[in-house]
């Protein structure tokens, strides 16, 4: 029966049905085989489960607040924030579209969000000052990924849901390897910046300049302090704090800023609501799906064949990652952990690995694929922003892809680079 499912999945996939659907198509003929009719029962109750964790309610709140910061400014104060300060190193611009990822990533935990609000302001600019249309692309791309390894990260809460990790640890975990990426990213870019003679701001910014940009950009820095301060403190949970950011994120719009329109907020929920459904439905279809994948005792099988190959940690952690890769060159990230998780978690255990550690190996590889050719989401968007063919941006990524997979090695070998701050918050034993 498991034979045919998969030909049931690929002839699906191949067909153009979308994965949330095919998910479910496939749990319920997985069901019927297992139990018959009777068994239908259970789509409804998985389904019904699969969405019921007040946790989730997290997801459209990081996703609104995202959507008003865009619109009422603030993504903008950020980036001149970023330009300030180190926008007169050579290739400066590009410097600016690490840095500023890396404080965007702190509010809305969402690769390809990142990749549209900075990708929008940063690839004319760059074009203007003559970094080339297939580089800017490039950058955008690679250091968007960012978003979902530094909290907070819509990808963790889901993975949090899906295993029972709890989203602090997770969190926490994520801190230290998102900012290694960012530094490895800033090192490869300003290699290809000297190499390339790429411009610079002729003149350091001045302590005034400094003192203004922090002034406007201070009022959405608040916001990650907001979310991690609370969520690592204990004082709130992920749902809670991300409700507030949204709400914060409202307030300082329409009152403080006053850049925020009553006619931007039906955009920005219709957004909200677009993208939270096709969110929620991939959950509750792959929860039903993991659900009975758990049944069939996939976890066993995939320990049993890992342990066939190796049973050195070494060897199991290169396969792991290469297998990882290599899913993330065709499936995005969200669908990817809604239906890997079930199975890779658990086998991941019984191999003897730290299911925290385990827990950022497959987030970052996965989130490398989101820029990994045929599929590479975010370079795909940044490519429709820079308004250049897709094979050029691929070319151009290839070194900031090597600085993202030096960060996977160090995060894979050496697991306190994800395993200290969480062991140091108590997160983690």
């Amino acid at each position: 029966m498991m034979f045919v499912l998969l030909a049931l999945v690929a002839l699906l996939l191949l067909i153009g049905v979308p994965l949330g659907y095919m998910l479910g198509i496939v749990s319920a003929v997985g069901l019927l085989d297992m139990g018959g009719w009777p068994f239908l029962r259970i789509v409804a109750t998985r389904f019904y489960s699969g969405a019921e964790d007040f946790l989730l309610i997290a997801i459209p709140f990081f996703i609104l607040a995202s959507e008003l910061m865009n619109r009422s400014g603030m993504t903008e104060r950020l980036i001149r924030f970023v330009d300030v300060l180190i926008g007169h190193v050579r290739g400066g611009l590009s410097h600016v579209n690490v840095g500023a990822s890396i404080l965007f990533a702190g509010m809305t935990g969402a690769a390809v969000t990142d990749t549209v609000a900075l990708g929008n302001i940063l690839i004319p600019s760059m074009k203007q000052q003559g970094y080339g249309a297939a580089y800017s692309a490039a950058v955008t791309a690679a250091s968007s990924i960012v978003g979902p390894i530094i909290p907070p990260s819509i990808t963790m809460i889901v993975y949090a849901h899906i295993t029972g990790l709890s989203v602090g640890s997770l969190f926490a975990a994520g801190f230290f390897p998102g900012l290694l990426m960012g530094v490895l990213l800033l090192v490869a870019g300003g290699i290809i910046a000297i190499r390339r003679d790429y411009p610079r701001r002729e003149k350091r910014a001045s302590l005034g300049e400094i003192v203004l940009a922090t002034r406007d950009a201070l009022l959405s820095l608040i916001i990650p302090i907001i979310i991690l301060g609370s969520v690592l403190t204990g004082i709130a949970t992920v749902t809670e704090s991300a409700a507030v950011a949204a709400g914060y994120a409202f307030f300082v719009g329409m009152f403080v800023l006053r850049t925020l329109r009553w006619r931007d907020l039906i955009p920005a929920a219709i957004n909200t609501a677009c993208l939270s459904g096709v969110i929620f439905l991939l959950l509750v279809t792959a929860h039903t799906f993991g659900w009975y994948i758990t049944k069939m005792g996939a976890p066993v099988v995939v320990t049993r064949l890992i342990l066939s190959i190796s049973s050195q940690p070494v060897i199991i952690l290169l396969l792991i990652n290469l297998f990882l890769l290599l899913i993330g060159m065709f499936m995005d990230i969200l669908p990817a952990v809604l239906i890997l998780a079930p199975v890779l978690a658990p086998a991941m255990v019984k191999v003897g690995l730290d299911p925290l550690h385990f827990a950022l190996i497959m987030l970052v590889n996965l989130n490398i694929g989101m820029i990994t050719p045929p599929y590479g989401m975010t370079l795909l968007t940044a490519s429709r922003i820079a308004r250049i063919d897709y094979e050029q941006a691929i070319v151009e990524v290839l070194p900031f892809l090597v600085a993202e997979l030096a960060t996977l090695l160090l995060v894979t070998y050496i697991p306190s680079v994800a395993l200290y701050l969480p062991t140091l918050l108590g997160f983690h034993q």
